[in-house]
């Protein structure tokens, strides 16, 4: 009997210890580019709370925003999450285009007719965001869905830019984007790729004249305090992808990963609904301290007729395929 009995503890002991094993909390890491003051970390928070909750404090997501995991480097984060070396990503796609030169699709000047209406149209609800989501996950993560860094404008410090003349030999920051580069030197600027990290300080010591960026990013980095004048073109859009690495994605059971894409889908909504209502109060506090100048369409026409060749330019590198599920045939 003792020894049945002892029998029987040993069981219950093993059962109790299994189970606290398996309720043992997973730690993820999220890297995100933008500072905590950043829209972006609307999304990020919602995203951390609803998984949270989901898998009831099974999964603890840190969340470490510009970008302390990868030292401050855009690229590199992106090519730490494509081999699994961070659990959870927030990155713009752009910084995905050099592993994947395609999905520079989405950055393409004036792509997007009708503003946020096409996006939504488009990227959102249709066929370029499918695209976009098989072109990421080619590379080996898994994208649960897209968030918004929204229309990029350009900021300098020499004058208002509302045409091309006004463009000329200004030494402007781009993206380390080979279409960036090229579609600024075909509007006459003098394009600088550098590392986002790097531009307050270069722009603050006027080794540079000026950025282009979306409002949000202008804000949270506080670019505005180091620049007189922007120019609002809605020229390029910027997406952001919220991704878990491949090896993440694997080892969750059917019902976690219901769980991590119903959390991303709704965080990327919340984060969408707060960039946009964002603009109008970012845009009012930069007239505190910056002359904002909004182009008119004459204006803008000036600059999509000087970006055309652009479009030629990229057309066998991108394919006339995934052009054509974002509305654009030549």
């Amino acid at each position: 009997m003792k020894k049945m009995l002892i029998a029987v503890l040993g069981i219950v002991f093993v059962v109790v210890f299994c189970s606290i094993c398996l309720a043992k909390t997973i730690e993820l890491r999220m890297n995100l580019t933008t500072s905590e003051s950043s829209v972006w970390m609307v999304g990020a928070r919602e995203f951390k709370r609803l998984v949270e909750e989901g898998t009831e404090g099974r999964y603890k997501i840190s969340i470490f925003p510009n970008e302390q995991l990868s030292g401050g480097d855009m690229v590199k984060g992106v090519e730490m999450l494509f081999t699994g070396v961070t659990d959870v990503d927030f990155h713009s796609v752009i910084n995905m285009t050099g592993f994947e030169p395609k999905l520079t699709v989405v950055t393409m000047p004036w792509l997007f007719p009708e503003g946020y209406k096409s996006v939504d149209n488009i990227l959102f609800n249709g066929e370029g965001g499918v695209k976009l989501k098989e072109l990421i996950e080619k590379k080996g993560a898994h994208v649960l869905a897209f968030g918004e860094n929204g229309f990029r404008q350009i900021t300098n410090n020499v004058h208002p830019i509302t045409g091309l003349a006004d463009m000329k030999q200004l030494k402007i920051r781009t993206p380390a984007i080979a279409m960036y580069v090229d579609l600024f030197k075909l509007f006459g600027a003098d394009p600088t790729a550098m590392n986002f990290a790097e531009v307050f300080t270069a722009l603050q010591q006027r080794t540079i004249d000026g950025q282009e960026n979306p409002l949000d990013t202008i804000r949270s980095a506080k670019i505005h305090e180091v620049q007189k004048y922007i120019s609002l073109w809605n020229y390029s859009y910027d997406p952001i992808a919220l991704s878990v690495s491949g090896r993440v994605w694997k080892k969750l059971s059917d019902a976690d990963k219901e769980i991590f894409n119903k959390a991303g889908v709704a965080a990327m909504k919340k984060q969408v609904e707060a960039s946009r209502a964002l603009d109008s109060e970012i845009l009012k506090s930069f007239e505190s301290t910056m002359t904002v100048t909004r182009l008119t369409p004459e204006q803008v026409q000036e600059f999509k007729a000087a970006a055309a060749p652009i479009y030629e330019q990229y057309r066998e590198k991108i394919g006339e395929e995934l052009f054509k599920a974002f509305g654009y045939s030549f």
